[in-house]
């Protein structure tokens, strides 16, 4: 029995000495309470297509500005929209992330109006909201265009005409072919390279 229990003693003193390295080897954390970095920015900007655009971010920890580092790009050539990354460190090595959506528009063309909340007409469950991108006078963003809920999508309306604009898709999509009849208030989109096609009317 004493030999038991001078065992365990040892196996337990073992498990204290390794608990122990393995503690004091991990990488010490200067603060006891960390500041994770906040970013000061515009969720949205709009630029007009020919226009300058330069990314700013303000990016904070405890009062404290940080360094900010930017990563993605804008063609303010093209009309589309941009994704732009801001992430910085805070003094214990945490990092923080913030995306930027830059749209790039021609203030030249004006487009219907076609905002308001839409259903697909074969499935009324499956609904989106479609409103126009501040700053704009053409680009709408509606927050379902495909699938069921989760194919948000940006579009350009030239009066009555709809038509797709440079963007990254969901899902590995490459592109959506885009209808939209005035006299019925339809869209109908396509998703390549699935081949899935919807038609959606408003509520």
């Amino acid at each position: 029995m004493k030999n038991k229990n001078k065992i365990i003693k040892i196996v337990s003193f073992v498990f204290s000495v390794l608990f122990f390295v393995s503690c004091t080897e991990e990488a010490p954390i200067e603060s006891e309470i960390t500041f994770f970095p906040t970013f000061e920015y515009e969720n949205i900007v709009a630029v007009a297509v020919g226009d300058s655009f330069t990314p700013q971010a303000i990016a904070t920890a405890d009062g404290t500005e940080l360094e900010v580092k930017i990563s993605g790009s804008v063609d303010t050539n093209t009309i589309g929209i941009y994704n732009i990354t801001y992430s910085a460190t805070n003094s214990d090595g945490f990092d923080g992330v913030a995306s930027q959506v830059v749209v790039v528009h021609d203030p030249a063309i004006v487009g219907t109006d076609v905002s308001g909340n839409i259903e697909d007409i074969g499935r009324p469950a499956r609904t989106g909201i479609i409103s126009l991108v501040t700053g704009t006078t053409s680009i709408f963003f509606v927050t379902d265009f495909a699938f069921g809920g989760t194919f948000p999508m940006y579009f350009q309306m030239n009066g009555d005409v709809i038509s797709e604009i440079n963007q990254v898709y969901p899902f590995g999509a490459s592109s959506v072919d885009l209808t939209y009849d005035p006299s019925t208030n339809m869209f109908t989109t396509f998703v390549n390279p699935f081949g899935f096609g919807y038609t959606f009317q408003y509520q």
